[in-house]
């Protein structure tokens, strides 16, 4: 799987986990570094388990859809991933739910996030 599929593929699914995402590129930029840096600092092969998890994502999405992840619309990516989370296999559950605590943390270290939820919790 190339770098740029990868972001791609993570991007996505950070859109299906945090919906605030959809059309704010900037803000997937900075999730994506932060998501990036986060891997980076992972114990030994967990990048390359996360990215494992990836091409398994991209791979089931031809077994139940047909179609590429990437070609799936917003609610068809949803109801993949919450299938997905109800998967018989533990570890692929297992690792979506570190997938998706990496994209939370990404996304909740970015400091606009941040502020607007801040200023939100006021009201």
């Amino acid at each position: 799987m190339s770098d740029t599929t990868f972001k791609n593929s993570v991007l996505l699914f950070a859109e299906v986990i945090v919906p605030d995402l959809q059309d704010k590129t900037l803000i997937q930029e900075t999730l994506f570094t932060n998501f990036d840096q986060l891997l980076n600092q992972l114990e030994y092969q967990a990048d390359s388990k996360i990215k494992l998890l990836v091409s398994v994502i991209e791979l089931l999405s031809f077994v139940y859809n047909f179609k590429a992840f990437h070609k799936l619309t917003y609610l068809k990516r949803k109801l993949f991933i919450d299938k997905l989370f109800q998967f018989p296999v533990g570890k692929i559950v297992a690792g979506l739910t570190g997938l998706r605590s990496l994209v939370l943390i990404s996304y909740y270290g970015i400091e606009e996030v941040v502020s607007k939820n801040n200023n939100n919790s006021g009201r």
